[in-house]
């Protein structure tokens, strides 16, 4: 570890300070964007500020994952490049730091970055997301509860059941709220209204059930017009106490718990073949952002070069991507576990280590400075 003590302090602790900057700049970018839709749905949902910043934070892994490996090329390519330029890499030289040292460094920190993507996408990523669904799915059913609980200055109106109830706003300043009214299509055939000034409700109990309870309410009942020998007069009848009983799959859909494909954690087993191939991929851009940036500075030169290596390094490191992933997963069910391990490394890394084999040396030599 000694050896590399000095790469550590003049490119390993810029490189993850450098990253850390970019990764904070695109989190923020996507979630300002991400914002205002959580905030319009938590808005007509009646969910608070923290809500919004729950779901903002399940968002954070899935938009970290995406931005690693792109963040580690830039990094990478800036920090290097400030070292190669102001003389720290010649220094390191003259101190006999071989040019194979800074690579395996940088190499180092991008399979470290790579075994954070793939514990981001394995674990964070599924549970971010199990979790996001649930807390939307309970902001629904709070929101419907509320409907009918909280006062409001215009009527709200819920059915449960096929009994529609009404919550009034209070006539006056001084009640919590006003008035229930409950109607009951069907009771033996008749129709029922129930008023009911004091009412609250209730729950939820040991089996997740909620109880509306009514007192000192006044019931009517009549026949409809329809019917034969229908009554005109309409029955009524005072009662002291009464509640409905219901449970909030009554009104919504509930949320499913089991976990979708996309929220397992993942699992390393034969029947997780093509998805840790998938991820595995993923994680491989990581150290290999780290080498097309080393490889771009080398191959960027001193002339009109330097400006279009980095673009022409993304654009490597996209297009290698999906060829690569292509491959593996075409062969990943088929071929043992070890050779789709070794093809993967071999895909990914080997093209930009092949060429610092042969140019590394330049490496090590500031840009100005070379014929």
């Amino acid at each position: 570890m000694r050896v590399f003590g000095p790469i550590v302090r003049v490119l390993g602790f810029p490189i993850l300070r450098r990253l850390l900057v970019i990764l904070l700049g695109v989190e923020a970018i996507f979630l300002a964007e991400s914002f205002t839709t959580l905030m319009e749905e938590a808005l007509r949902l009646e969910g608070s500020a923290a809500d919004v910043s729950v779901l903002l934070v399940f968002k954070m892994p899935e938009i970290l994952d995406l931005a690693l490996a792109i963040g580690f090329l830039i990094a990478v390519y800036f920090v290097v490049s400030d070292a190669r330029n102001r003389g720290e890499l010649v220094i390191l030289a003259s101190t006999g730091v071989a040019w194979r040292r800074v690579v395996g460094v940088v190499l180092i920190i991008g399979l470290l970055g790579g075994a954070v993507s793939l514990a981001i996408s394995g674990v964070l990523s599924p549970l971010a997301r199990y979790a996001g669904r649930i807390k939307m799915a309970e902001l629904r059913s709070e929101h419907i509860v509320a409907k009918i609980e909280a006062t409001t200055p215009v009527s709200s109106v819920q059915t449960i059941k096929t009994v529609t109830f009404v919550a009034t706003p209070p006539e006056d300043g001084l009640d919590r709220r006003g008035q229930l009214f409950v109607f009951q299509p069907d009771v033996d055939g008749r129709w029922r209204t129930i008023q009911a000034r004091d009412w609250t409700v209730t729950g939820p109990g040991p089996e997740a059930e909620r109880k509306i309870e009514l007192n000192n309410l006044a019931a009517y009942e009549g026949d409809y017009p329809d019917m034969p020998a229908a009554q005109k007069d309409v029955s009524r009848f005072e009662v002291a106490a009464a509640d409905f009983t219901f449970r909030m799959a009554d009104i919504t859909q509930p949320p499913v718990r089991e976990r979708t494909k996309a929220e397992r954690i993942l699992n390393i087993s034969p029947d997780e073949t093509p998805r840790i191939a998938k991820l595995a991929t993923r994680a491989l851009m990581v150290p290999m952002a780290a080498m097309l940036a080393l490889a771009a500075l080398v191959a960027g030169g001193a002339g009109v070069g330097r400006y279009i290596a980095l673009p022409v390094a993304t654009l490597l490191l996209m297009t290698g991507d999906i060829l690569a992933r292509l491959v593996i997963t075409g062969v990943a069910e088929s071929w043992p576990p070890v050779l789709v391990i070794v093809a993967a490394f071999a895909l990914y890394l080997g093209p930009p280590l092949a060429y610092l084999r042969l140019k590394g040396e330049a490496l090590m030599i500031p840009s100005g400075r070379r014929s």
